[in-house]
C-alpha cells in the first residue's frame, strides 16, 4: 500500500487556491460574473411578469368571471 505524500499534498492544495484566487480576480471572470446577476435579475422580473399575466388571464377567461355558469 502507498503512503500519501502529505508535503506533496499541501502544496497542490497551495497552488489550486492561489489558481482558484487569480481566475476569481480575472477582469473576464468579473465581468461575466457581473452579467450573470444582471440577466439572473432580469429573468426573475419577466418571470413575475409572467405569472402575474397568466394569473389575469386566468381570471378573465375563466367560467364563473364569465357569468355563464347556468342556463346558457
Amino acid at each position: 500500500m502507498s503512503r500519501l505524500n502529505l508535503a506533496h499534498l499541501t502544496l497542490t492544495a497551495a497552488q489550486n487556491i492561489q489558481t482558484v484566487d487569480e481566475v476569481r480576480r480575472d477582469p473576464a471572470v468579473v465581468k461575466a460574473a457581473k452579467q450573470f446577476a444582471e440577466d439572473s435579475a432580469q429573468a426573475f422580473r419577466s418571470g413575475g411578469a409572467l405569472v402575474r399575466e397568466a394569473q389575469s388571464s386566468w381570471r378573465r377567461h375563466s367560467p364563473s368571471a364569465k357569468g355563464t355558469g347556468t342556463g346558457e
